[in-house]
């Protein structure tokens, strides 16, 4: 922000300003928006741009105060006698403008034309008129039957340019920007939702953050882990609008913004018809349909927080009861009336019955909105309310003020069924949230021992989740044939353990099955709790990934991740980013993949539920060590490990093994070979569970210390597997063991086409190497071409398990002597003549050299060479 407002999105608006300009007959343009939409600031840019097309520039801006001041706006311009009349001011200003200019055209800016004095207005329209002057001049849109407008927009032809809000990928380039650094995922909506692209409010909110400390910089990353983006503040920037509102239309705007969004038929009731048209046509609500109700709400979130600012609690009250009342009156029995009811009645002090409570609680946990569920259970003075404000507050992240409720739900709830499953999910929440392994184990125990056999099924959803990430697959096997008979009753808890099946199936090698459960809907991804939705949204990404189906992994991360956007929670955004970055990852997109990563490290708090921080670290450090940063990736891992220590072995089986294969990648490319290679095997033989694992220790295993045991091992666990892209993991395995460069070849070929980049690129450097070592040089210079290509396409990237010679980028004595007759003007045919060469061997070294230099084609050549020279 210390460098300036950036200016980005207005390029469109401000080329057509200057052309309309630069037109013979162009008398000026009108610039019209809405309050802080940035007209001044594109206004100045026109100005700019006049300016370095040798016009003579004059800007002014017209304020309230100054309207009823004749020539006021002009005073510190051009100083006028006090006794001068109107003609001799006109006479005069014209005579100086024709002085400064010298015979170049001159251009008058006006910002908020709408308050230009009548005087100052005349003065305009009759430079205009004449042709002494053009003009650009900003107006809000709903001032242009203002008399200065009209003014000039009679005097010539004047252009209308509406400038509009920015969208979302302008917003997101300014916020960029102006923070000069990278900004998750999370800040980036919540600022577009509370700006709708307006720069004013957008800056503003910046100022706020940075000034109050809300906006951070964690770990290189800006963001904002506050609930709320300076709302009140930023409110105040919109009370110009909403205090031209007639009583009437201020009494509808506080029904619309305390109870939004309100349905129309409730509307109709409590306030005037036409008084909501008149303020759906100032854009202040608006109407918007689900399912077969029309609502409203306000036409900016901004403006229910001004109006709710600016509203004392005794009307807020009455407003409330108002409203429920009408929605009683029309007879509506729908759960969504009902929930509306009820919490109208509550906020209202309105004595309501504990049934309609619990009813409207649940309906309003089940419709993933567990700040209204919690809101209400705690009207609820009973175990049942424990049991909905726990499931509320573990469903927004808050497990640890949830741990209280659990218990007395647990201890309290009359059903026994019920009482299981507050258990099971104190369990989860022990192990997932609190990383106590043992402590999860003990509450189970206790459940066992104190329940009823016939409430022990409510217990199975814990120790499958428990079983699944604590290592026992076997267990884990076993529980999840019995929970498939007997589901959990409760929706928190089957939210919970809805992708535990896709999970198991992953680990036990068999992604493709895990993927068509997905596929087919046989798996619900849970509306309830946004960071299990997040959880499962994963697993479906990763079933994809691991299945060989890379592009559609990509689109469905992207489209899974916006839609953890929209439920706001940070663990479920950082989820899913870092599923796009493992995701771009594998398709060669090394730096877009630690983009993501970081996003992903920064939304993932330390209270994060296990394993999910434990696996954005470690994939960040693996990804840091490729990208050539193995000292960012051993402080990554380290600071995994310290976690680890922290959580007294909550990180144990499956997830200590994904670190411990970070571990030994960073020792390899560390150059510790042998200390890797050690890793590996004593990996490979605790993994035995977990099929996927062991293929994945493996291969890595035979990328390492390429031999054809490891091949034989890799072969026959991808055998057991339903995954097209181990089969390549094992053909590459052999094709490495046996140093074969048309296997090598043949794997790279199937890798790309499936847009496994990183890898493809790996393997025929691999496959180069071995036609090197045969001595087969022709057939090597095609692989390298192959593999500069391949490179290019990864931006660069260069494996790092591969030696590479310092000479590789340097250009070979032959591919300098075809650039340089290229450079001259020689075409391939020639060269080859001249050379004795194949044509297809001059095209081969040069799209090779073009890759060395950075080019795509002949254009630039001489000057890449004369600086590689000079180099």
């Amino acid at each position: 922000m210390e460098a300036g407002w950036p200016f980005i999105g207005r390029t469109r608006e401000r080329d057509r300003a200057v052309e309309a300009l630069t037109a013979a007959s162009g008398a000026g343009v009108l610039l019209t928006g809405d309050p802080g939409v940035g007209k001044s600031r594109l206004l100045d840019e026109v100005l700019d741009q006049a300016l370095r097309r040798q016009r003579v520039t004059l800007r002014v801006t017209a304020t309230p105060g100054w309207q009823a001041v004749p020539f006021g706006v002009l005073a510190n311009r051009f100083p006028q006698a006090a006794d001068a009349n109107v003609a001799d001011v006109f006479r005069d200003v014209e005579r100086r403008l024709r002085e400064v200019a010298a015979g170049r055209a001159v251009v008058v800016g006006v910002d908020d034309l709408n308050w230009l004095d009548d005087a100052s207005a005349a003065l305009l329209e009759r430079l205009v008129a004449g042709g002494a002057v053009q003009v650009v001049a900003s107006v809000r849109s709903d001032c242009l039957d203002a008399a200065p407008v009209a003014a000039l927009r009679r005097s010539r032809s004047v252009d209308r340019i509406h400038v509009p809000p920015l969208d979302a990928e302008e917003t997101t380039d300014v916020i960029r920007a102006a923070l000069g650094g990278p900004v998750d995922g999370l800040t980036l909506d919540a600022l577009w939702r509370i700006s709708q692209g307006n720069p004013l409010f957008l800056r503003e909110a910046l100022r706020c953050g940075l000034r109050d400390g809300g906006l951070v910089r964690r770990d290189g990353m800006w963001t904002w882990p506050a609930e709320s983006l300076c709302p009140t503040h930023l409110a105040d920037l919109i009370q110009q609008t909403l205090g031209t509102l007639a009583p009437d239309e201020v009494e509808a705007m506080r029904y619309v913004a305390h109870a939004e969004p309100v349905p129309l038929a409730v509307l109709d009731r409590v306030v005037e018809p036409r008084t909501a048209e008149q303020l759906e046509e100032r854009g202040l609500i608006r109407l918007l349909r689900h399912d077969s109700a029309v609502l409203v709400q306000t036409g900016h979130p901004l403006y229910a927080e001004a109006v709710r600012n600016h509203t004392g609690e005794l009307r807020a009250r009455r407003l409330r009861r108002n409203l429920a009342d009408a929605l009683a009156e029309l007879g509506g029995g729908g759960a969504d009336d009902l929930a509306r009811v009820v919490a109208w009645r509550c906020e209202a002090d309105l004595p309501v019955a504990a049934a309609d409570l619990l009813t409207a609680s649940e309906y309003a946990l089940r419709r993933h909105d567990p700040v209204l569920a919690e809101r209400l259970g705690r009207q609820i003075g009973s175990a049942r309310g424990d049991w909905q404000v726990a499931r509320a507050l573990l469903a927004q992240g808050r497990g640890d003020e949830a741990d209280a409720h659990l218990r007395r739900a647990a201890a309290e709830l009359t059903d026994p069924r019920d009482r299981a499953e507050a258990t099971a999910l104190r369990a989860l929440h022990a192990f997932w949230g609190e990383r106590r392994p043992e402590e999860a184990r003990a509450v189970l125990d206790a459940g066992r021992r104190d329940l009823p056999a016939e409430a022990h099924p409510g217990l199975l959803a814990a120790e499958v989740g428990i079983a699944v990430f604590g290592g026992d697959l076997d267990g884990a096997r076993d529980s999840m044939a019995r929970l498939a008979a007997d589901r959990p009753r409760d929706p928190l808890l089957a939210t919970a353990v809805a992708a535990l099946q896709p999970y198991l199936l992953l680990f036990d090698g068999q992604p493709g099955r895990a993927a068509r459960m997905f596929d087919s809907g046989e798996v619900d991804i849970p509306e309830t709790w946004p960071t299990m939705r997040a959880a499962a949204q994963a697993c479906h990404v990763q079933s994809l990934l691991m299945s060989g189906r890379l592009a559609e992994a990509s689109r469905l991360a992207k489209r899974y991740y916006r839609d953890a956007l929209g439920r706001r929670a940070a663990d479920a955004v950082g989820l899913l980013a870092f599923a796009r970055g493992k995701c771009a990852y594998h398709a060669g997109q090394l730096r877009r993949s630690i983009r993501w990563l970081h996003e992903a490290r920064t939304l993932v708090g330390e209270r994060a539920l296990f394993p999910i921080r434990d696996y954005v670290l470690s994939a960040n450090a693996y990804v840091a060590a490729q990208l050539g940063e193995p000292a960012e990736g051993k402080r990554l891992l380290e600071h995994l490990r310290g976690d680890e220590e922290a959580d007294r072995g909550a990180a144990g089986g499956l997830v200590a093994t994904d670190a411990e294969l970070t571990a030994a990648w960073l020792a390899a490319v560390d150059g510790q070979l042998a200390t890797a290679v050690g890793r590996l095997h004593e990996l490979h033989r605790r993994a035995a569970q977990a099929t996927t694992i062991t293929v994945e220790c493996l291969h890595l295993l035979s990328r390492l210390a390429p031999s054809a045991e490891t091949a034989d091992r890799l072969t026959e666990a991808a055998a057991g597997c339903d995954s097209p892209l181990f089969d390549l993991w094992a053909a590459h395995a052999r094709a490495l063991a046996a140093d074969d460069p048309a296997g090598l070849e043949r794997v790279s070929t199937s890798l790309e086409a499936s847009g496994y980049l990183t890898l493809a690129l790996e393997t025929v450097i691999a496959a180069e190497a071995a036609c090197e070592r045969r001595g087969e040089h022709r057939r090597a210079n095609l692989l390298a071409r192959r593999a500069d290509l391949l490179r290019e396409q990864c931006g660069g990237y260069w494996p790092p398990l591969n030696p590479r010679s310092d000479s590789r980028d340097e250009l070979t004595p032959r591919e300098r002597q075809i650039c340089e007759l290229a450079a001259a003007g020689r075409d391939n045919a020639t060269i080859a003549a001249e050379l004795v060469l194949s044509v297809r061997t001059v095209e081969n070294h040069l799209q090779r050299a073009y890759v060395k230099l950075g080019l795509r084609s002949r254009s630039g050549l001489a000057q890449a060479l004369g600086t590689q020279r000079a180099g």
